[in-house]
């Protein structure tokens, strides 16, 4: 078939609609939830796709028995390669959440044009649209300008050590630009909030449980803590797509034994950055928060570990591969809006190494992923796939 990149309608009937689904419920149907980690039966199935299709895959591993899969369609050489991250893991489904379920959460199950299961959004719909349309173009033998890089990680769902791996390497060498196949609802997504987590451990001192008020309970002095972060709102001004920056307390551990006073008790802190803000900038507030406390509590102690952080980010929109997307999308017919993503995605990974990059796919974020009967519609599914497609064709840098 004779295609010319400029022609959406050509471009359109590359896409076979029936593989795309087929891929997507084939990934829902292989659970790979995260923790524990088990990303290897996904990755053996992008790799038999990819040979099929002829492209080229590497294997990185990552962690014992967790591997990235990078695959490669070579390009004509007058563009830099484009890269393309979508991630292999999921979040668990709990006991719990499974009874809510009217479905299989790993059955791949199709009903009223949309498909159900653990990662439908949340990011397996993106991984087969972005496979389809590369498979595709490599069965039709259609060259684009450059190399089109499809890199399928491990570990998004925890510390994205698949993504700090690839940074590391040479696998991704020449790349400029990525774009992100996690679910956007079709929107283009040109800012993302950061992310970091930490460790509060405040400290007291253990006694006896018998003898009334002895030794420093560190759990209350904790909940004190706890407190003056859920009240305190954080100095930032507010970002337009994103919104506030905030904290929260998502665990609590404390205590050494029933009948101790506790002299630890450990907080975990999620924040959540707009661009403009910096991790250094929150740490601060925290330590000025102690400092109140001090003044109530003189003998008050408390330390901070951070355990990741991930910085927030916004991209130009008239950079080269926003251009790109918003075209693709224009092309098809598919109304453009650009947004911000409430989440955080690689990008902010692959910005260390000077890789900028925007978020595009299928799916809703927002009240769907993380939760029972997580879905994504197949018509985004579908058309997800024609905009990579289209946009690999059309990507040209130097």
């Amino acid at each position: 078939m004779a295609i010319d990149k400029n022609k959406p309608e050509s471009i359109m009937q590359l896409i076979d609609a029936a593989e795309v689904i087929k891929v997507a419920r084939d990934l829902i149907r292989i659970p790979s939830p995260n923790p524990p980690g088990n990303e290897a039966k996904v990755a053996e199935y992008i790799v038999s796709f990819m040979n099929s299709k002829g492209i080229k895959t590497h294997i990185q591993k990552v962690l014992p028995d967790r591997y990235n899969v990078v695959a490669r369609l070579t390009g004509q050489g007058y563009s830099a390669p484009l890269l393309f991250s979508s991630h292999m893991d999921v979040v668990p489904v709990s006991s719990y959440e499974a009874k809510r379920w009217w479905c299989d959460p790993f059955g791949g199950e199709v009903l009223n044009g949309f498909l159900y299961g653990r990662g439908a959004a949340d990011a397996k719909g993106g991984l087969a649209a972005v496979m389809v349309a590369m498979g595709t173009l490599a069965d039709h033998r259609v060259q684009p300008p450059g190399d089109i890089i499809l890199a399928a990680t491990v570990d998004e769902e925890n510390l994205m050590r698949g993504a700090k791996a690839l940074v590391n390497s040479s696998l991704i060498s020449g790349v400029s630009r990525v774009i992100c196949c996690e679910p956007t609802n079709l929107e283009v997504q040109v800012s993302c909030k950061g992310r970091m987590w930490a460790e509060i451990t405040v400290f007291g001192q253990t006694a006896h449980a018998s003898v009334r008020g002895a030794g420093i309970n560190a759990i209350h002095r904790a909940l004190k803590l706890m407190s003056k972060i859920e009240n305190y709102e954080l100095s930032h001004h507010r970002h337009p797509d994103l919104g506030e920056s905030f904290w929260q307390t998502t665990m609590i551990q404390g205590g050494v034994e029933r009948g101790i006073i506790p002299d630890h008790c450990t907080l975990n802190v999620d924040v959540r950055l707009v661009p403009g803000q910096t991790p250094d900038d929150i740490w601060k507030e925290m330590e000025g928060i102690f400092a109140a406390i001090r003044q109530e509590i003189p003998d008050f102690n408390a330390g901070i570990s951070e355990l990741e952080r991930r910085e927030p980010w916004e991209i130009c929109r008239d950079d080269q591969i926003v251009r790109a997307l918003a075209n693709s999308c224009q092309m098809l017919k598919i109304p453009l809006v650009f947004s911000g993503y409430i989440g955080t995605a690689e990008c902010t990974i692959y910005r260390r190494a000077g890789v900028e990059g925007t978020i595009f796919g299928p799916g809703i974020l927002d009240n769907n992923a993380y939760k029972e009967n997580e879905k994504v519609s197949l018509e985004q599914l579908v058309q997800a796939s024609k905009v990579y497609a289209a946009t690999m064709l059309k990507w040209e840098f130097d």
